[in-house]
């Protein structure tokens, strides 16, 4: 995952939304309405996938994010 984005609310309880950039090998099945778990991190993939194929360093990307609190 690549850097992102944090934002906080704060109303009574701390939310945390974290945003970040997901990299998996080209090939790789992802749709917009998966969940990627990390240790006892669960992602969400927000949006489509980009496919970059033609690439030395070719991947599928997604934008996920994790909200806690």
């Amino acid at each position: 995952m690549t850097v992102g984005s944090s934002s906080e609310t704060s109303e009574a309880s701390a939310t945390v939304t974290t945003r970040r950039v997901f990299a998996a090998p080209l090939g790789t099945d992802v749709r917009p309405a998966d969940r990627i778990i990390r240790g006892d991190e669960v992602w969400e993939v927000v949006g489509r996938p980009l496919v970059f194929p033609f690439t030395s360093l070719a991947r599928v990307e997604v934008a996920v994010q994790e909200v806690t609190g």
